[in-house]
């Protein structure tokens, strides 16, 4: 007798049947991507209208809901008895799940830069071609990936709505600083264990990245990622500036 999708809720991809996914820019792929615009519009509209205790409380259930995803997807994995080595935090949205509820805690001006610079448009395009689409679209990890990417935008977005997190060209080495210093050790860390964190080891299936390396080859392909990063984090830091200005001539 054929098992229903919910008989799989917990089961971990190793052991999941073939076709059990679902397809990008399917059906199911954007009734997610509608629920979560719509969940984010209605946040932001409330965001807005809080006074500053408000906005601070709402801070911390947005930044402590990325630690309780975090956490319950480890423990997950803990009871399922699967290798944790291809579960750590070592993704750039894992990190800015960490960063988001390091800086709820500290306010750190840098912190609040690589997170609207870099981690923001890193989470949309995670949402827009999801890593975790061979998992059924009702899963422990397809809901929890999908509600962990949402809390990093709520989170991010709410920071520039209270001018927490003031974006600036001029700080853009601070993100150039930021990646150096953890992509290094990643792609060190991704080519000791055969692992592939940060997409440094072949590129995601169905991302942009995929038509990099089928135009430039592997590793070729790195070369083109870095430079998209680096015009995409200009562009964001240009984006924002530009905004301010009309915002102030307004």
């Amino acid at each position: 007798m054929k098992k229903s999708y919910l008989s799989y809720f917990f089961t971990y991809e190793t052991k999941l049947p073939d076709g059990m996914g679902f397809s990008l820019f399917g059906p199911w792929h954007m009734i997610w991507l509608l629920a979560i615009t719509a969940g984010c519009v209605f946040y932001l509209f409330f965001y807005k209208r809080c006074s500053g205790k408000g906005k601070r409380r709402l801070d911390g259930i947005s930044a402590g809901s990325l630690m309780f995803w975090i956490a319950a997807r480890m423990i997950y994995i803990v009871i399922i008895h699967e290798d944790l080595l291809y579960e750590l935090p070592l993704h750039l949205c894992s990190m800015a799940g960490i960063l988001c509820f390091i800086h709820f805690l500290t306010g750190c001006k840098m912190l609040g830069q690589v997170l609207y610079t870099i981690c923001l448009p890193g989470t949309v395009l995670a949402l827009l071609f999801p890593n975790w689409n061979f998992y059924p679209v009702i899963h422990f990890i397809t809901i929890e990936s999908f509600l962990f990417h949402m809390g990093i935008v709520l989170y991010v977005t709410g920071q520039l709505m209270s001018h927490k997190i003031v974006p600036g060209l001029s700080k853009l080495y601070q993100v150039i600083l930021f990646l150096t210093a953890v992509v290094i050790p990643v792609f060190w860390f991704d080519k000791c264990f055969n692992v592939n964190y940060m997409f440094v080891n072949w590129p995601s299936a169905g991302s942009p990245l995929v038509f990099l390396a089928d135009k430039m080859g592997n590793p070729g392909y790195l070369a083109g990622y870095g430079a998209l990063v680096l015009l995409c984090m200009f562009l964001m830091d240009l984006g924002y500036y530009l905004h301010s200005i009309r915002g102030k001539r307004d």
